[in-house]
């Protein structure tokens, strides 16, 4: 088992004194991490301020606030073709090649898996105090709040389990994967194959479904309209169509989050679900390190092509028609330069900044289930592509000119939709893992993979 050596250091404080030399000294004495423990956790307050110093190292630069969106997952997920070459650094230049026994590769990986279990650290040190501490809150506000670290801490799991366990087809849901963190402990815990991990994450989801009380939009942080998204996220990865196309529905039916009719806000803003805080500072820093650089990132304008036009697209596509710029000078880019830089203008500080935020999970990626589960559940495609349509209508293009996809057009246009919709935005490589698609045969191949090129993110040692 890899030790999850981070835990001891997580910021409100594990109990240590009780494995310190076994000596009856430390038993009688609080450490100063208890203590501040103990008076984080006096107030209602103090369990809200907790929780949002989880949100805010989720959105650092080495998890969803960077690496985790659009640095990365997104050079992983082939969002990129522009500068894919030794200059852009070690870190995308070798991630974009699967290489994870580079340093700097190694290194941001590492960092993913301790990060992440530590806000599950911190979220566990929440959990274990919040039922002796009921009185402290008011109205409804202990059950949401506890209904939200349980259902942060199934999302964090999850992704660790998409990221460092194999894909979860059904042959590999016996394969073991990560541990699953339900305590705050200093020691090391079980590795679970990756059916057991879905199978808790999916148990915290119902928990914190149970216990929400409030059921309104709020995207900032995960709430109850979140854990359904994730319901049926989750449930899609385990293979379990039936019950991933429910979820799907309900967030579809519910009519929270509609579809945008215009074209003015490039990250459809009122379509998320959830969408996590990037501090101002690092969202500056990382916009201008990725996109205006000696070697910047971005999509040339052969592959804007290739990918909103040809075939079934269409060039007044809102994710193409004027959403890519030259991030020197703030232009849109002029298509006649074919080396021009380009940087997706809503990955862009112009429409970050105001709000700064970065989704995690859309609106359309409910469509998107929808239309999967159709295809393949009821091998219903008439349903499958009026999905499809939905958003495709919602981004300024025409519905497709069949009503009715044949079955292998619905799976390459879903494929192209997650590309298009979720571009720069880490969950295109989910895509790819779910089913399990040739790495050497995934587009835009600037920079070869390496040799037995895996999916599977190494467990740090």
């Amino acid at each position: 088992m890899n030790k999850i050596h981070l835990i001891k250091s997580i910021f409100l404080g594990t109990v240590l004194t009780a494995s310190i030399g076994g000596c009856k000294k430390f038993l009688d004495t609080r450490a100063p991490e208890q203590v501040s423990s103990q008076v984080v956790f006096s107030t209602a307050q103090g369990f809200h301020e907790a929780l949002n110093a989880v949100y805010l190292q989720m959105g650092t630069s080495g998890l969803y606030g960077r690496e985790l969106t659009m640095g990365l997952l997104s050079v992983m997920g082939r969002s990129y073709d522009t500068a894919m070459n030794a200059n852009i650094g070690s870190l995308y230049y070798q991630g974009a090649a699967y290489n994870f026994q580079d340093p700097a590769v190694n290194g941001a990986v590492r960092n993913i898996w301790d990060s992440t279990y530590q806000c599950i650290g911190e979220l566990n040190n929440l959990l274990s105090q919040i039922d002796g501490k009921k009185g402290l809150f008011t109205g409804n506000d202990y059950y949401d709040l506890k209904a939200e670290a349980i259902a942060l801490r199934a999302f964090l799991h999850f992704d660790l389990a998409r990221l460092f366990g194999p894909a979860a087809a059904a042959q590999n849901l016996s394969v073991p994967a990560i541990p699953y963190m339900k305590q705050l402990t200093p020691y090391a815990q079980p590795t679970l194959t990756t059916g057991a991990v879905l199978d808790s994450c999916l148990s915290d989801l119902a928990m914190a479904a149970g216990l929400f009380r409030d059921s309104a939009v709020v995207t900032a942080h995960l709430n109850y309209w979140g854990v359904k998204a994730l319901q049926a996220r989750v449930y899609l990865y385990q293979g379990d169509l039936a019950d991933a196309q429910s979820y799907a529905l309900q967030l579809i039916n519910s009519g929270k989050y509609p579809m945008a009719t215009v074209a003015t806000d490039a990250l459809f803003s009122n379509e998320h679900i959830f969408s996590i805080y990037v501090p101002a500072n690092n969202l500056t820093a990382t916009l201008s390190g990725l996109f205006n650089t000696a070697t910047p990132l971005g999509l040339l304008p052969v592959n804007q092509t290739a990918l909103y036009v040809t075939g079934s697209g269409n060039t007044a596509d809102w994710r193409k028609a004027n959403a890519f710029f030259d991030p020197a000078t703030g232009l849109t880019y002029n298509f006649t330069n074919a080396n021009a830089v380009v940087q997706p203008k809503k990955l862009s500080a112009a429409v970050l900044g105001p709000n700064n935020v970065m989704p995690l999970i859309r609106m359309s990626e409910m469509y998107y289930i929808a239309a999967e589960c159709s295809q393949q559940l009821n091998a219903d495609y008439t349903r499958a592509t009026a999905w499809l349509d939905t958003v495709r209508v919602h981004r300024g293009i025409p519905a497709y000119t069949l009503a009715t996809l044949p079955k292998d057009s619905i799976t390459m246009e879903i494929g192209k939709e997650y590309r298009k919709e979720m571009l720069g935005e880490g969950q295109v490589f989910y895509y790819f893992k779910r089913n399990n698609l040739s790495i050497s045969t995934l587009p835009m191949q600037k920079v070869a993979p390496v040799a037995g090129a895996s999916y599977v993110f190494p467990k740090p040692e």
